[in-house]
């Protein structure tokens, strides 16, 4: 267990229904499915755990509970704003309105075989790890489950901070357990070719990016000087459903 010391959060985000909607009524789907489990090396007690951070969702708005902690955690962050500049990166699903409310939104996706800079699907196509934005834009960036999909996140991450106001935020969440260590499904050699140094995985479909990364307590750890906190759901009964804040020094 390797949590370092910052600012938590423990906030119950269902409480009081959904934190979009207002629903009070949840439905819960299988998400994990056996291949998935078998190659993550999950526990029971961890695929439930993950089963209920993706496949509960609000009975009115279809939110998971990942979704609805991350927005909890945002407006917290910001309660009353509704002039904010925000960069909501690879377009999570069902985040967009709620983002919209509080101020200029501009939403990417990445197709890497299309232009970058041209609008696909009415956002705009960006590679993370390589943003055409000026510097100090945006009050706000929002990604998430985008990481473990990227060779260098290290880069994705300071790409963010480098398109991020002084004292702006970016809220985020990875798929992480932090009962291990991060360790690397896919490698890249010296001459970029790809090396696998474990089996193909996929958090969906094979039409999907493959899982790169599977994150655990060392990813909170190396970026202990920039995550100022972290909020979770309820920890003692979930450690997955929880949300990532990182400020931008002023």
């Amino acid at each position: 267990m390797g949590l370092m010391r910052k600012t938590y959060r423990y906030c119950l985000i269902d409480r009081r229904g959904c934190v979009h909607c207002g629903c009070t009524q949840f439905e819960q789907m299988r998400v994990i499915d056996d291949n998935l489990a078998i190659a993550w090396g999950l526990s029971k007690r961890e695929r439930k755990w993950l089963d209920r951070r993706e496949g509960s969702r609000c009975r009115d708005c279809g939110m998971s509970k990942r979704v609805r902690m991350l927005l909890w955690s945002i407006k917290k962050l910001y309660p009353f704003c509704s002039d904010l500049k925000i960069l909501h990166l690879n377009q999570t699903n069902a985040l967009g309105l709620p983002l919209k409310k509080l101020g200029q939104l501009t939403e990417t996706v990445y197709y890497p075989d299309k232009p970058f800079e041209s609008i696909v699907n009415g956002c705009l196509n960006q590679d993370m790890c390589q943003l055409k934005f000026q510097d100090n834009q945006f009050d706000l960036v929002v990604h998430s489950e985008t990481l473990e999909h990227l060779y260098d996140y290290e880069q994705a991450l300071a790409e963010v901070q480098r398109v991020l106001k002084p004292g702006g935020f970016q809220v985020y969440t990875v798929p992480l357990l932090f009962s291990r260590r991060t360790r690397c499904r896919i490698k890249r050699d010296e001459v970029r070719r790809l090396v696998y140094t474990l089996s193909p995985s996929f958090h969906g479909c094979q039409d999907e990016f493959p899982v790169i990364w599977e994150f655990g307590y060392d990813f909170c750890d190396q970026r202990t000087h920039l995550i100022s906190e972290i909020h979770f759901d309820n920890y003692w009964r979930n450690q997955t459903v929880f949300a990532l804040v990182e400020c931008k020094p002023s």
